[in-house]
């Protein structure tokens, strides 16, 4: 090898993978972000964030989660503050990629192979042909959702809180689409409160709560719905695992708040029977990716303090703007559970067999989630201990974080450094994704396909 060809050997810039992109951007638009949130004009006394608060609320608003280390968003943000948050929400609900093409498409920039594949893997897209259309049509059913949503909340926002109703409504609204939480509800309802002001109000949990469902189905069913026009049997085998798992846990969730927290009175107790529906309702579809709250959730009992952690876990769908393990990973899991007690190697759903591919990715994601929520759980016994928090407590924080759900039970405010710092590698990892993180570090076609070794028994159960 000559000099000349060493030295262009050492010289050429390291190509980068769809995965590494991805991850990138999202950092970017979290560190962009962060630095705006710290700037005195977007805090209401005008004074400077801490570079850690700053860095938290920003990934907590990209990654769509809700948490939060300071006590109220509305008092201590300015409008400029509130508006940032926003546009960093959006970003993370439809994927900085969706909004980087619609500009590229708006300045008649040249949308290349290698920006395709990575929308591709950022909606979970099998092929990568109609990348630039799919785009498109995120933009303006989240556009249309969103816009729909905000009239729905205008009338019982503005009644209760004047002209300042219109904004709420809008950020609520933004919020609840994207599954991202965060609200505006402090200076006008009491701080802190999130939406538990409007417990007994039909109109706006059923509002939010719907905005939440739509978000949480995922882009591509909204689509393949529309298309469809609601046939059922019309439907693609992934919407129709989405729908039925989505219904059936939010059923279950509603008959379990229902009767768990129905004479609790520091939640439901107080209620009416229809108060008590409603609430426990919202509950169950809330823990699922957003972290609105009609009632205090460290006020819970231990049993739905689970089912909330379990539905957390379980999460959104695949290609939606929420978090978690996803319902389709929930049912694969079910089904190679149910093939492996009958010992048979074929996997199927609908009258579908599927493929060894989708078993595998939902053992990863299970495996790989479960490692970092409880490390992180561990790191957080030890680095929380000066302030009292219960196991319990941490546990609920580290899988909400992890889920980009959301919901506390008041840890997050007395976060040490180290508390907060773990939380945020959560609500990171929960939103770009394991799969895609793994994929950084492991080529897909890793190692010698043509290999093949001798079977080996193990002893199972």
């Amino acid at each position: 090898m000559t000099e000349k060809s060493k030295k262009n050997k050492y010289m050429r810039k390291p190509r980068l993978r769809p995965a590494h992109i991805i991850v990138l951007g999202f950092f970017g638009v979290i560190s962009v972000g962060a630095l705006l949130l710290s700037l005195p004009i977007s805090s209401n006394e005008f004074k400077w964030m801490s570079f850690v608060d700053a860095y938290f609320t920003a990934t907590s608003a990209v990654s769509t989660t809700g948490l939060s280390v300071i006590s109220d968003t509305a008092a201590y943000f300015s409008v400029f503050g509130q508006i940032v948050l926003l546009i960093l929400i959006q970003f993370g609900g439809v994927g900085f990629m969706c909004i980087t093409t619609l500009f590229m498409m708006l300045l008649r920039r040249k949308i290349t192979l290698k920006d395709r594949m990575v929308m591709q893997m950022e909606f979970n897209q099998d092929e990568g042909r109609g990348m630039v259309r799919l785009g498109r049509n995120i933009m303006l059913v989240t556009l249309a959702i969103e816009g729909a949503g905000f009239l729905l909340l205008l009338t019982p926002f503005c009644l209760a809180n004047g002209a300042y109703g219109i904004w709420q409504a809008l950020f609520i609204s933004v919020s609840s689409f994207c599954n991202a939480g965060f609200d505006i509800m402090g200076m006008t309802q009491g701080l802190g409160s999130s939406l538990s002001g409007f417990a007994g109000d039909v109109m706006v949990n059923l509002s939010v709560s719907l905005l939440i469902i739509l978000g949480g189905f995922g882009f591509t069913v909204l689509m393949d719905i529309g298309k469809n026009k609601w046939h059922f049997k019309k439907l693609t085998l992934h919407s129709k695992l989405v729908l039925i798992t989505s219904g059936v846990l939010i059923l279950l969730g509603w008959v379990f708040f229902f009767g768990a927290e129905f004479n609790n009175p520091a939640t439901m107790g107080n209620m009416s029977v229809g108060g008590k529906l409603l609430a426990s309702l919202f509950q169950s579809i809330s823990p699922r990716s957003t972290g609105f709250a009609t009632v205090d959730q460290a006020g819970l009992t231990s049993g739905s303090k689970f089912m909330t952690i379990f539905l957390m876990f379980i999460g959104a769908s695949p290609g939606s703007t929420g978090g978690g393990i996803r319902t389709t990973t929930l049912t694969v899991l079910l089904l190679v559970m149910v093939a492996g007690l009958r010992e048979t190697d074929d996997i199927a759903a609908g009258k579908h067999k599927l493929t060894r591919q989708s078993t595998r990715k939902a053992v990863s994601v299970l495996m790989m989630s479960l490692l970092i929520v409880l490390a992180s759980t561990f790191i957080l016994l030890f680095s929380e201990k000066s302030s009292g928090a219960t196991f319990e407590d941490i546990l609920f924080e580290c899988f909400s974080a992890y889920t980009t759900s959301g919901l506390t039970c008041g840890l997050t405010g007395s976060l040490s450094v180290v508390g907060k710092i773990v939380l945020m590698l959560n609500m990171f990892l929960g939103r770009v994704g394991t799969i895609t993180i793994g994929l950084m570090f492991v080529s897909k076609k890793g190692g010698d396909n043509n290999i093949k070794y001798p079977e080996g028994n193990v002893a199972i159960g």
